[in-house]
This record gives C-alpha cells, structure tokens and sequence, in this order.
C-alpha cells in the first residue's frame, strides 16, 4: 500500500501514551497510530454533513408546522377581494332593510339599536366597529368594511364571525351572544361574499 507522509504536532505526554499503548498492543508507533485512525474513521456517522443538515431542517420544519397548529391565530386568515367586501355590505344592507320591514319598527334609529345589541355584545367588538359598520349602512358616501376589518373580527374567543350571528340572532330574536358558526341553513360568511344581496331573496323566500 502506497503512504505518505503526515506530521502533527501532539501534546508531549500523549505522544508517550501513544507509545506505551503501542508497545503493549505489540504494534509499532506507524501500524498503531493508523489503524486507530481507520477505527475512528468506521464509527463515524454513514450519512454526511448535507444530509444530516437536511434532516434537521426537515425537523424544524415539522416544528414549526405543529406549532401552527397548535396556534392557528399565529396563521393570517386569506384576504377578501373588493368584490367580496361589495357583496358582504350590500348583503348586510338589503337583510337591515328587509328586517327592519318585516318587523315594523318606527324609526330606523330603533332597528339599528335592535340589530347592533346582537353584534356589540362579543368581547372583539368595539364603537369603532360600530361607526365602520353604520358607516357602510348608512352613509351614502361612505366607506364599505374592509377584509382586513372583517379578519381582524375573527380573533374574538366566542364567535369569530359576529356579524353574520348577529344578524340570524336578530332574525330569529334569538338571546344575544349565542355563536351561529355552527348553523348551516343561513349562508355561510363565504357564501354570503361570493353572492352578495343574492342571497337575500332565498333568505325570505
């Protein structure tokens, strides 16, 4: 086998060690010294560096993943399109106006007290989602609720969707703060952004 050769500069003591070991072991200093070197090279890992990195970040990875789970807040909820929002507000309009109809109210002040006391009463409620909310109402100029508003809602513990609650709460005179999510013969939040005031019609059909 052809060598070469190899000068590394060791602590005197172990030098002396390593020559005692290979007296006892009936070796010379060369045939000792390489075959702890082969024996050291066999009981290495069999997978290399790359690999072992790739394993490990395959393993946060998964991590990171459980973590999300576990904490779905920490997941930014998809975004509504402009004409989702239209459809959203103009869905919210036509029902207010029907149901203030159908239940004869005398003012449309005393509607709006009737309705918001089915959505004010979740803890991620707040006057500002009040005004943003009369605003799309009411307002003929006024700016409609936005996806990031409508996402910021979601982050309530009891209901996150208040507004569509709110609303079948109302028509039903349902108790307040009770969550609708669960109710599947009311369009759902989806839906009801897909086909807008659309879906009123079937609503009081």
């Amino acid at each position: 086998m052809k060598r070469t050769q190899l000068n590394v500069s060791i602590d005197p003591k172990l030098l002396e060690k390593i020559k005692e070991s290979a007296r006892v072991s009936g070796k010379s200093l060369v045939g000792f010294v390489s075959d702890c070197f082969v024996n050291q090279i066999e009981n290495l890992p069999v997978e290399s560096l790359d690999s072992r990195f790739q394993m490990i970040e395959q393993r946060l990875q998964a991590i990171e993943k459980n973590i999300q789970l576990l904490n779905p807040q920490t997941q930014k909820p998809p975004s509504f399109t402009s004409k989702e929002m239209k459809n959203f507000n103009e869905f919210i309009k036509a029902v207010f106006k029907k149901e203030t109809k159908r239940k004869g109210y005398k003012s449309i002040k005393e509607a709006w007290n009737d309705f918001i006391n089915h959505i004010n009463c979740f803890e991620q409620w707040d006057e500002k989602c009040s005004f943003r909310l009369k605003e799309s109402l009411f307002f003929e100029h006024g700016d409609p609720l936005t996806s990031d508003e409508i996402n910021h809602l979601k982050e309530g513990d009891i209901c996150p969707q208040p507004i569509r609650t709110g609303i079948i709460n109302w028509i039903n005179n349902s108790s307040r703060g009770q969550c609708c999510c669960s109710v599947k013969d009311f369009p759902s939040q989806q839906q009801i952004c897909e086909k807008g005031q659309i879906l009123v019609q079937e609503i009081y059909s």
